[in-house]
């Protein structure tokens, strides 16, 4: 085939590569290639059916060691069903065809030959030469734990299956056999698959991390700061980016808070700050460094910028020369306009946040009035109101996370799941089960200026939903009992914290509290859990083995055929999450998260 340039480039523009292989033909007998050579006399639109063996490499060809043909020759191997192309070959010399496939089963295939373009009219002969290469195929592959499930990389030999070892483990979780991609896997559990290209398997294990897992991207990595995991953003280096991503998608349909404790840095002379981001796009999302803070050019994205550095100054249109807080939707956040909402300084007294603090920040949307409100260390800094479903994501559910940047100036900046304060005045807090109906009661010892509770759930830790609001006797030095009824659809596991409102609008949360699904029926292998200031109580019902996985889902604790009790000792663990399961050796697993303080 000979084209003129012109004519290349359109041809190029107009078809995709795979619309060149040709179909059809005239099935003209089978043919068995060998390691040495072979030929066969072969017309355009004739197609010979080919014995192949899995890892094997076939070569057909005119273009030497006995083929040849005098016209535009197109070559391509088709699927036994006539169907689907396998490999396809035009121009290989001058006009003339060679195609290499090497294959991952045994059965057969189709050799089709073509005149240019897919003449399958018999007018013009040649001869075919073919042959066979004895091949070792290598099934190797890495295996590791994503949020919600595993992800594979074939580092081997790319067209096998994967499968279960040694069979499916039936928890709901879903195999990918083509790709090894495994979603819906449960928190802490090790799963074993088997890849198979040929007569070639290698095996791999690893475990799901927690429900409250990152996606870390750029430079963004896991440090530990006083003992508690945390995620570093960019470390004290120019130049750099790290986003990181929750491992739950948000709904912007319902309500929530989210909560997080970051660190600026402390250099109040560095740069740039951090945002707080929503977007549809994908867990491996990263911005533009500097002052796009890792957020710039992220689209469809809601963006809450921390900005430790005024990049606007003498114009102060989108930066201002305190740090500050505002609401990005452009996916720019240095201008050229003014942004949704903001910029307001992120301290009520202006000042610096790069300055060795670690400050607590709070999202908060009502889908009702499509508020979303902003705290800064406990006071409100920004309310902004807009549709964001509609005119930013055009989804309710959303990948949410933090990103941040440096650029001619740096600072180490990092976040840590919030730690949350029991409020002086809460005397305590508990659930417990009327038939299936969970009742959540409270008692204050004192009140002062006390506006209203919120009780407020989650699974992970770190995305809270509310789930109910109960009025404050306000002032009291008196102990006041409150109560709240609650009836849960799911029977995840959830735990309960208490939001206590002032007048003013500053609030406290207090511990957390662990719910009691008290719709299950079936006998639970725990008895109780207790979770004190230095260690975990753990009561059975039956015998089993406990193990307690880290936010990594590392495996931190383990006891084998536990009778009665045990107590795991948490005053060396960094508080967080984790994650106990009990197994009865049974076939029924139970698993429970815990909240070290």
């Amino acid at each position: 085939m000979r084209l003129s340039l012109g004519l290349i480039i359109a041809t190029i523009c107009l078809f995709p590569s795979s619309l060149f292989a040709c179909l059809g033909g005239t099935n003209s007998g089978t043919i068995t290639p060998t390691t040495a050579y072979q030929t066969q006399a072969i017309s355009n639109g004739q197609y010979f059916v080919v014995n192949v063996t899995c890892g094997n490499t076939y070569n057909f060809t005119f273009c030497g060691n006995g083929g040849t043909a005098s016209w535009d020759t197109q070559l391509t191997v088709i699927d036994n069903t006539g169907t689907t192309e396998l490999a396809y070959n035009d121009d290989f010399c001058s006009l003339q065809s060679d195609v290499t496939w090497t294959s991952t089963f045994t059965g057969t295939v189709q050799i089709l030959a073509s005149l240019y373009f897919c003449n399958n009219d018999g007018s013009s002969n040649g001869v075919l030469a073919y042959n066979m290469t004895v091949g070792s195929t290598n099934a190797s592959f890495t295996l590791q734990g994503v949020c919600g499930g595993l992800s594979t990389t074939i580092t081997g030999d790319t067209g096998g299956s994967f499968s279960w070892n040694p069979s499916d483990p039936g928890d709901g979780s879903i195999l990918n056999t083509s790709t090894g991609q495994i979603t819906g896997g449960i928190p802490g559990t090790s799963y074993t698959l088997d890849y198979t290209v040929c007569a070639s398997t290698s095996t791999q294990s690893a475990t799901v991390p927690p429900g409250d897992c990152w996606t870390l991207n750029g430079v963004a990595t896991y440090v530990t700061i006083g003992g508690e995991q945390c995620i570093q953003l960019t470390p004290e280096l120019n130049n750099q980016t790290g986003c990181a991503w929750n491992g739950s998608q948000i709904d912007f349909s319902l309500p929530f808070t989210l909560s997080l404790d970051y660190y600026f840095g402390n250099n109040i002379n560095g740069a740039d700050g951090n945002t707080f981001t929503f977007q549809p796009s994908s867990s491996s999302a990263c911005g533009t460094n500097g002052g796009q803070l890792g957020a710039g050019g992220l689209a469809n994205a809601l963006s809450i910028e921390f900005d430790t550095y005024d990049n606007d100054n003498p114009a102060h249109i989108y930066d201002m020369s305190c740090d500050h807080i505002a609401v990005e939707i452009d996916g720019n956040m240095q201008g050229p306009g003014a942004p949704l909402c903001g910029p307001v300084c992120a301290k009520a007294g202006g000042g610096n946040i790069d300055d060795g603090g670690i400050y607590q920040v709070d999202i908060s949307w009502n889908p009702v009035t499509l508020q979303l409100d902003i705290y800064f260390d406990g006071v409100l800094r920004l309310s902004c109101s807009h549709d964001f479903i509609t005119n930013v994501f055009g989804t309710n559910s959303v990948y949410w996370g933090v990103t941040s940047a440096t650029g001619g100036l740096n600072n180490q900046q990092y976040f840590c799941p919030s730690t949350v304060v029991l409020p002086t005045s809460i005397g305590s807090f508990t659930s417990y089960c009327d038939g299936e109906i969970e009742l959540i009661e409270w008692q204050t010892i004192s009140e002062d200026n006390v506006s209203h509770f919120v009780i407020e759930s989650t699974i992970d830790g770190l995305l809270f939903e509310p789930i109910g609001t109960v009025e404050a006797m306000g002032n009291t030095q008196s102990t006041t009992t409150y109560g709240l009824e609650f009836s849960s659809e799911t029977s995840s596991k959830r735990l309960y914290r208490l939001k206590m409102v002032d007048l003013d609008g500053a609030y406290e949360y207090s511990t957390l509290i662990l719910s009691k699904n008290c719709g299950e029926k079936e006998s639970s292998i725990f008895s109780r859990l207790i979770t004190e200031s230095d260690a975990i109580r753990i009561g059975l019902n039956e015998p089993a083995t406990c193990t307690l996985y880290n936010q990594l889902g590392q495996l931190v604790f383990t006891q084998n055929n536990v009778e009665n009790e045990v107590i795991i000792a948490t005053n060396k663990f960094p508080s967080g999450i984790y994650i106990l399961h009990a197994d009865n050796g049974r076939g029924k697993v139970e698993v429970e998260r815990i909240f070290v303080k």
